[in-house]
């Protein structure tokens, strides 16, 4: 056997080493694989009120450890520990919550309505029923920006849906996702039902995407997503992608600007701008544009940059990793050759680790920095005259994840929503719904396709099996064999009545259909 890797990780905002963990080998894949599904067996055949009572204890661990996992998140993403406490340890609560208080519903046998052919199949004594049952096991991809909120609100979903979990987080996140899965194995998770599979993704993540899991759940960049939609469609697994943002923002001229400033400015920096849903087009209505670009400049010079967990005035943390400045050097220079005007930010700011500052650009809707995706901290300004064109604008990307609208016209705000592409719009708010379990979360085009949260995302984690029940009123069908003109023109009779609406002779056929099916 290949000898383990080790993954050394340090403080991206301080470089202080926090550790190392060792990796699992690609080949110990399907053997994770077949443990998980071993211990499913028995915990899918759980009631679902005795699953909810154990994941029940999993939310106490966590509530009762909150300020640990805020420290532990923020020194292994450089993010504050106001961030850490509100996007990831809060959000991972709220989503847990919803996915154990939940659970027992998603669970309920449905019974199916045949619609025009209800009367004739309760007649013949026929039924169809919907019983939900797990999957199996679930193989979770994870991210490194929200490394507490994203997996665990997986892996409890999937767990409450009574699959198994093979989790493979990001490895510049390990140590998170070891401490989160001691949380599963304090409360008494079954051995084997939890996996955790660290290592790289072009290695252990490709491992598993090729594994023999149940459904693959990928939370990253868009080409990665085509990269590990392509190996799982090899084994035909069905894949819940949930990638890359350009979230727009729309901002009426009746909007509260101090407001909709002080929204933007967070949405847009959050986690230092490295957020699938963090605001990356900024669009105002020409009326209002110097105003409102006035308050948001007000706002990000107030920004304090840096990392200090005792420092609760600090509102910007540092990237993950040099490679990431990088990027948005590079992508800013591209944005001010192309004609990007920089009002605010654009440097590395002079501290020890990985930092850029928060900049605003005024850009135009052709430019590369308005089209193509930026995971940091640059937002762009840009502006409409009609309604119209901001829809048409917002809705010209090849992303379509989340966006909002701002106005004091809650009708407006709401028919403009309905308008636009993303899966999700909120009106006068940015950014936030990941935290609200009970809603369903994804998109369309290059931000993927499928749903995790609110009943939709326990819809991808079960499959709702199908019933039928004949009671055996009839000894025979009539489309059933022997053929003969009398059956060819019941047949004729059963269509007529069952979907076009005949009704002359109506007794004469039912006696005829009847007289066929006794024989």
């Amino acid at each position: 056997m290949s000898r383990r890797p080790v993954i050394h990780k340090s403080n991206p905002a301080t470089l202080e080493s926090l550790g190392e963990v060792e990796c699992v080998l690609p080949e110990e894949v399907p053997q994770m694989v077949d443990s998980a599904r071993q211990a499913q067996a028995a915990w899918g055949g759980e009631p679902p009120v005795k699953r909810s009572q154990l994941l029940r204890k999993v939310q106490s661990g966590l509530a009762d450890r909150t300020d640990e996992f805020a420290e532990l998140v923020s020194r292994e993403t450089g993010k504050p520990f106001m961030e850490s406490l509100a996007t990831d340890v809060m959000n991972a609560l709220s989503v847990g919550d919803f996915a154990a208080s939940r659970v027992e519903h998603v669970f309920r046998e449905s019974k199916v309505d045949f619609g025009p052919l209800s009367s004739m199949m309760r007649y013949m004594g026929r039924s169809s029923h919907l019983i939900p049952r797990p999957l199996g096991v679930i193989g979770i991809i994870a991210p490194w920006n929200y490394p507490l909120a994203i997996p665990y609100s997986q892996v409890m979903m999937a767990l409450a849906a009574g699959n198994g979990v093979v989790l493979k987080p990001s490895s510049h996140t390990p140590l998170t996702a070891v401490q989160m899965a001691g949380l599963f194995k304090e409360a008494g998770l079954p051995d084997g039902l939890l996996q955790l599979a660290v290592g790289s993704g072009s290695k252990v993540g490709e491992a598993l995407a090729t594994s023999d899991v149940d459904r693959i759940i990928f939370t990253g960049h868009a080409e990665v997503g085509r990269r590990i939609m392509t190996l799982a469609s090899q084994r035909l697994i069905p894949i819940t992608l949930e990638l890359g943002g350009k979230d727009a923002m729309i901002i009426l001229k009746d909007a509260d600007l101090r407001r909709a400033a002080r929204a933007a400015c967070w949405g847009a920096f959050v986690n230092s701008g490295q957020t699938c849903v963090a605001v990356k087009r900024i669009y105002v209505d020409e009326a209002v544009e110097s105003k409102f670009t006035s308050y948001l400049l007000k706002e990000v010079s107030t920004l304090k940059q840096g990392f200090d967990l005792n420092d609760p005035t600090i509102s910007l943390g540092s990237m993950i990793s040099e490679r990431a400045v990088i990027d948005m050097e590079a992508q800013l220079a591209n944005a001010v050759e192309q004609g990007a005007k920089v009002l605010a930010g654009g440097k590395r700011p002079q501290l020890k680790g990985y930092f850029f500052q928060p900049t605003v650009l005024r850009a135009e809707q052709h430019m590369d920095i308005a089209r193509k995706e930026t995971f940091g901290p640059i937002v762009s300004l840009m502006s409409f005259r009609s309604e119209e064109e901001a829809v048409a604008l917002a809705n010209d990307s090849p992303f379509a994840l989340n966006g909002s609208v701002w106005t004091s016209d809650m009708e407006k705000g709401r028919e403009i929503a309905t308008r636009l592409r993303s899966g999700t719009i909120t009106v006068n708010n940015v950014a936030y719904t990941y935290g609200l379990g009970a809603t369903p979360w994804g998109g369309r085009g290059d931000s993927g396709f499928g749903r995790t949260h609110g009943d939709g995302g326990f819809e991808e984690l079960i499959e709702r099996q199908h019933v039928h029940l004949d009671r055996g009123k009839f000894s025979s069908e009539i489309w059933w064999p022997p053929y003969g003109k009398e059956g060819l023109e019941a047949m004729h009779d059963f269509t007529g009545l069952a979907f076009n609406g005949e009704r002359d002779g109506l007794l004469q056929k039912l006696l005829k259909a009847r007289r066929l099916m006794r024989r």
